[in-house]
């Protein structure tokens, strides 16, 4: 049975349990999860890398981004030998687009969206549970590549960039 202490009535005050401990607010989530998110999001950004090559104009260019989708697959493999996951499926190389490609700035959206997700569990894993400089690292790093890709300006290249579509 839980009870309810409060400074004053205007204020909700903090719901207590049986042996006095705060009850939990909001949405709980287990460790497993804040991994699974880490690994899903990497997945998508490297896939999303994939169908941005596709639409690339040049061979450099078109190298520039499967060289970033490897390095996503490499950090997510990495990711998944530290969280102890024993699970081969998830450490496979992404493979090329097949057929017609995403357009750009679906392919764009996506790469931010697994970037920001694999991120966020990457944050979730080093603050709530394991208290761990890798996973915070991972996140700071994840993070910075994010914010290259949304603001092209400051990743120093003053002419095309990864982060702007192919003219």
């Amino acid at each position: 049975m839980s009870e309810r202490i409060t400074d004053d009535d205007d204020t909700k005050g903090i719901e207590l349990d049986a042996h006095g401990d705060p009850l939990p607010q909001g949405t709980r989530m287990i460790e497993y999860e804040s991994y699974e998110r880490v690994i899903e999001g990497l997945k998508i950004a490297s896939d999303a890398c994939m169908h941005l090559s596709k639409r690339e104009i040049t061979p450099e260019a078109t190298n520039s981004r499967i060289h970033l989708a490897l390095l996503l697959d490499q950090c997510r493999r990495i990711c998944v030998q530290h969280a102890g996951i024993d699970d081969v499926i998830r450490v496979r190389p992404t493979e090329e687009a097949r057929g017609e490609p995403l357009r750009w700035r679906e392919a764009r959206d996506r790469l931010l969206e697994g970037l920001r997700q694999a991120s966020g569990g990457a944050r979730q894993l080093a603050t709530c549970f394991r208290i761990d400089l890798m996973w915070s690292n991972t996140a700071r790093q994840l993070e910075s590549l994010e914010e290259s890709i949304r603001n092209p300006s400051a990743c120093g290249i003053p002419t095309r960039c990864c982060c702007r579509p192919a003219t």
